[in-house]
């Protein structure tokens, strides 16, 4: 009866260990997301973007809607603008992780709208390009 109350105490520091891993890799991943949202309806976002940074777009969820339009903007400019089909396979969504730039430092408008139901999460990302000479 006093082997239980022993086990738990024991665990304990490994509990704490496994909790302070997970935040310093939450904190180290999500250090090059622009934008990170859930989206089950037609939704606007601001984000600001730079000039010369490249950037990757994440549509990801296989029960989200099978169509879901996607356009980043600032005034009359479109930076970027596209359909995401959920793939025959339900895994995946076309086109997979576009990349994109923008041509002026600023607020961009983020305009997501669903064209059926379901819930998925929409990334931004900034990325290390290997073509780039930086």
């Amino acid at each position: 009866m006093t082997e239980q109350p022993k086990k738990s105490r024991s665990l304990f520091p490994l509990y704490i260990l496994i909790v302070l891993f997970y935040m310093i890799v939450a904190f180290q991943v999500g250090e090059d997301y622009v934008l990170l949202e859930s989206i089950s309806h037609e939704s606007d976002f601001e984000v600001n973007l730079n000039e010369g940074v490249n950037y990757k777009l994440w549509i990801d969820s296989p029960n989200g809607p099978d169509k879901i339009n996607v356009t980043i903007s600032r005034g009359s400019y479109t930076a970027f603008e596209n359909t995401f089909v959920l793939t025959e396979s339900g895994k995946s969504y076309t086109p997979h992780n576009p990349e994109f730039i923008v041509k002026e430092n600023g607020t961009y408008h983020v305009h997501a709208k669903p064209l059926s139901s379901g819930t998925v999460y929409l990334e931004i990302e900034e990325y290390a390009n290997p073509d780039s000479n930086n």
